[in-house]
């Protein structure tokens, strides 16, 4: 997956089912004070990467993301050590 795939997918579930704006979806957004995501938000946001990139970060891992850059470059990190598929 690509770079800017991770970045669709990710600001398209951001507008779907947490409701942001579109026009927040900047990669210098931090997800607390910009978006406006607490911490029951980032348990949710956890499942939603496992169901929509099939990886599932830890929380101490999430503890880590900042921004909305961070995101996806974390989402990058966490696809690139997967296994390749059979596919």
């Amino acid at each position: 997956m690509t770079k800017q795939e991770i970045i669709e997918k990710t600001n398209a579930f951001l507008v779907e089912e947490y409701e942001k704006d579109p026009a927040l979806l900047a990669p210098e957004a931090r997800f607390r004070e910009d978006l406006d995501l607490n911490s029951l938000d980032y348990m949710d946001l956890m499942v939603t990467v496992k169901r929509v990139f099939g990886v599932m970060p830890a929380p101490a891992e999430m503890n880590l993301v900042v921004t909305l850059g961070d995101f996806y470059n974390f989402i990058e990190r966490k696809l690139s050590e997967l296994p390749p598929s059979n596919e």
